[in-house]
């Protein structure tokens, strides 16, 4: 575990180091162009099998009850792009949920940490971006029951390498779409895991535009046996709304 967690402290100090200097770059040569969603929403439910410490419980959760029991939240998503060609995105989602199911507690906290690279190939209003990069995800889950009940609280980490594509299609002056496909795990970290993701954009201003969609995230992580099994086997899905800002 504590290899996992230095890699995704490694991943992040890269990617806020590579964000500064690319910053800095833009400035001097104007070669760069950025985009900055702050604080999106992603209205996720989930929907699968979760197992903590050998105990295993069908997820069914609507985001009316994640809503409900949320206690805090951040996202972002960044990305940049150089001479229209090489890219680079960010994405991070966090959430911590605490719940009451009768007389037990429940605390839930998700971390999901995305850099990756790409490549993009323009021909007219089309783009097409060829994608690899890793996601990191933390899960921890406390169930604090009453006695002579065993209170349950475990945490694990994991990262994913994945590669995929994303289209873009600019139809009109003020709109876009987004198509976004990828998958991974491949044994490293998950056995398996896709996202998928369909965005429409409306940019009525110049540095200012607005986005929504869909997007659906499947993980099949397992680690462990017997009483300190943990295994997350489930599918993310929602709408997607938020503000881009470009430079």
């Amino acid at each position: 575990m504590r290899t996992i967690r230095s890699a995704a402290i490694g991943i992040l100090a890269i990617g806020l180091i590579s964000v500064t200097a690319f910053a800095e770059d833009s400035k001097s040569e104007g070669s760069w162009e950025f985009n900055f969603a702050p604080m999106y929403l992603w209205a996720v439910s989930i929907d699968g099998d979760q197992t903590v410490k050998g105990n295993k419980v069908e997820l069914d959760v609507p985001f009316s009850d994640i809503l409900d029991n949320l206690n805090g939240a951040v996202t972002f998503h960044f990305e940049g792009l150089h001479q229209k060609c090489w890219g680079f995105l960010s994405d991070l989602n966090y959430i911590l949920l605490e719940m009451e199911d009768g007389p037990t507690d429940i605390d839930f906290t998700e971390i999901m940490l995305e850099l990756a690279g790409f490549y993009r190939f323009t021909e007219g209003a089309h783009a097409i971006d060829g994608l690899g990069g890793l996601r990191y995800s933390s899960m921890e889950v406390d169930l604090d029951a009453p006695l002579p009940l065993p209170s349950v609280d475990q945490r694990k980490d994991w990262v994913d390498p994945y590669i995929g594509l994303r289209w873009r299609w600019k139809f009109a002056a003020k709109w876009g779409s987004r198509l976004r496909g990828d998958i991974g795990g491949f044994g490293v970290g998950s056995d398996l895991t896709w996202n998928l993701a369909a965005l429409v954009d409306f940019k009525p201003w110049e540095h200012v535009g607005l986005f929504g969609g869909y997007r659906a995230l499947y993980q099949d992580y397992s680690t462990g046996s017997g009483n300190n099994k943990f295994e997350f086997d489930a599918t993310m899905h929602g709408p997607v709304l938020g503000l881009d800002i470009t430079w």
